[in-house]
């Protein structure tokens, strides 16, 4: 992918058409964050969340927004093999 460019998605989110599905997801993020989880291992793991459920515009996303925090592109491309990542 060219620098710069954004990934469109081939078909709708069902997170973008029905609001409530979305709702559910900021709602299970909030009890993760009290409990202190740190943010990058959240952000870490909403892009692997990400991976998981096909989505490309979250994935593109997530690491985008990964990479603006510092996040090394060793530890990104780690995500999908996390298992075996030291």
């Amino acid at each position: 992918m060219r620098e710069g460019k954004e990934v469109k998605a081939r078909m709708k989110n069902p997170a973008m058409i029905l609001p409530e599905v979305m709702q559910a997801l900021y709602a299970l993020g909030a009890p993760t964050k009290k409990a202190g989880v740190p943010t990058r291992t959240l952000d870490l793991i909403q892009l692997r969340a990400s991976q998981i459920n096909g989505c490309s515009v979250c994935v593109d996303m997530h690491s985008r927004d990964l990479r603006k925090a510092g996040e090394t592109d060793d530890r990104l491309f780690a995500v999908a093999a996390w298992r075996d990542a030291p």
